[in-house]
């Protein structure tokens, strides 16, 4: 059992505004209390002390795709008459399968362990303690750090659908609506009156506007639609509407609009933020707060900071409870998930204070009671002492990786990155070896060496799945990004010329002196 004191900002079910300095308690994997004041821990008890620091529920990230979590943000040069009408036409791209597809292909292929190190790690560096999106698998990666929503408490218990799905499929998935699961949706992504509106009324009419209906995107869709998922809700026990996943980045990158999230609350629908993958998304949850706030000023939305702290806290959170039995992340409180996330302070308000974040500023995340990451002070107090370590701008963080071929010794940065780099330097050679031991695996005969083995949870195509590139194919794939927002990423997002220059300015809410205007 251990302790974190700091100022506590819990997001309670009672009064979600209220925080105090005292100390956040976990007993195994659930919290077992909060309580105020500074006080010595009693016997029993490791105590971490962050100072002043403000330690908030881990955030939830409910719509990632961490096999693409190596990938840059990517520009089709061929992109020249305005963005994309909806979702089925930047697969056909001409650059999408040489700068998307393949690569992403050679890394699960090539080094899925350290691909998967790579993309937690990320996630890790922005606060996440859960994350939804990861690439279907024959078995559980060597190192677990970052929850995942997708087999998470239960594997049974929430169905995830990146591609559209068919009457037949959808009916599949309202009984087990009706059983009590989840269903996580990619849903009519693309601008208002296109062609994938028209989804949203498949939903309707298959009887799946469930109040655990977890829709991500629905920027083609908009007041009337959100209000109809309130009168279908499951009126019979008089439950909520479910949820949406708002993904400001990658819509404004890809289709120049994003989600009526306004409406959405307006009609009782949770909203929830999500990163989305790196091609066109942000590399974790700090980043797409400062998206979704800069969305807000333009538009003019009434929707505070507070607001948007939910949207990667409690929401996110409350919609996987409907589905896990009320064991959840989101809010620290007797009997939820032991998920926290400790940021240094530089506003006095701890909803600015999360909005403005940076990479730097994660001190401690502890993860199903856990430190999982976190600076060298805090990871030692915590009881880590057999970690690695990787370089946060300036400073250093650390971390725990098992060695996939022997998990009693622990795994670099540097060789998981080396794992990478060689991928990234002969892609076609990386993919071969995968396939190699993939038909290994496959020979009964020779028996099993426990490789994990991934394949892709998007589509390289209308109706097909990601790679791989023809027989004979040779390609270059693009060098690997960082793991935080950088002047890289900055100047990529300015280059591009889209969204119609929204965003150009997300560095200055990146500096120390940012402000909220």
């Amino acid at each position: 059992m251990f302790e974190i004191q700091g100022h506590i900002v819990p997001m309670a079910t009672s009064d979600a505004r209220k925080h105090f300095t005292g100390r956040v308690r976990f007993d195994g994997t659930v919290v077992d209390r909060v309580l105020a004041g500074r006080h010595s821990p009693p016997p029993g008890v490791r105590q971490i002390d962050v100072g002043d620091a403000f330690v908030y529920p881990g955030l939830t990230d409910l719509h990632s795709h961490l096999g693409f979590a190596t990938l840059p943000l990517w520009h089709e040069p061929a992109r020249t008459t305005g963005p994309w009408l909806h979702r089925d036409l930047w697969p056909s791209a001409p650059s999408y399968k040489p700068a998307v597809s393949w690569p992403a292909y050679a890394y699960l292929k090539g080094a899925p362990e350290a691909l998967l190190a790579y993309a937690q790690v990320r996630a890790l560096a922005g606060g996440t303690t859960t994350i939804q999106g990861w690439p279907n698998a024959n078995g559980n990666p060597a190192n677990q750090l970052v929850r995942s929503v997708d087999d998470g408490v239960d594997p049974d218990s929430i169905r995830t659908s990146v591609i559209n799905l068919s009457t037949a499929e959808l009916d599949d998935r309202r009984t087990l609506l009706d059983e009590g699961r989840a269903l996580v949706y990619h849903l009519c992504e693309g601008q208002r009156g296109s062609k994938v509106a028209r989804e949203f009324t498949d939903v309707a009419t298959a009887g799946c506007l469930r109040h655990r209906l977890i829709a991500i995107h629905c920027c083609a869709v908009g007041d009337e639609e959100f209000r109809q998922w309130n009168v279908h809700a499951d009126l019979s026990d008089s439950a909520p509407p479910g949820g949406v996943v708002w993904s400001p980045f990658s819509n404004l990158w890809l289709y120049d609009q994003t989600t009526d999230v306004v409406a959405a609350r307006a009609h009782g629908v949770l909203v929830s933020i999500g990163s989305d993958w790196g091609p066109s998304g942000t590399k974790n949850l700090l980043g797409e707060l400062k998206v979704a706030h800069t969305w807000v000023r333009h538009a003019g939305l009434d929707v505070t900071p507070f607001d948007l702290a939910e949207m990667v806290t409690s929401n996110p959170g409350d919609l996987l409870g409907r589905a896990w039995s009320g064991l959840a992340p989101g809010r620290l409180q007797q009997g939820r998930m032991a998920d926290a996330v400790a940021i240094a302070k530089r506003y006095d308000d701890p909803w600015t204070n999360l909005l403005l974040a940076r990479e730097r500023d994660i001190m401690l995340v502890v993860g199903d009671g856990r430190a999982r990451y976190g600076t060298a002070a805090l990871m030692k107090a915590a009881g880590e002492t057999t970690t690695t370590s990787m370089q946060v701008g300036t400073s250093a963080r650390r971390f725990a990786l098992n060695r996939p071929d022997d998990p009693t010794k622990t795994w670099t940065w540097t060789s998981v990155m080396n794992e990478l780099r060689a991928v990234q330097a002969d892609p076609v050679r990386a993919i071969e070896q995968g396939l190699a031991i993939e038909a290994f695996e496959a020979d009964v005969t020779s028996g099993s060496t426990g490789a994990l083995i991934l394949e892709s949870d998007m589509p390289g195509g209308p109706n097909s799945v990601a790679g791989p590139p023809p027989p004979g194919t040779h390609f270059d794939a693009p060098p690997l990004p960082s793991l935080i927002h950088d002047d890289t990423w900055f100047s990529g997002v300015r280059a591009a010329g889209y969204h119609n220059h929204v965003l150009d300015n997300l560095d200055k809410l990146f500096a120390n002196d940012a402000v909220l205007l």
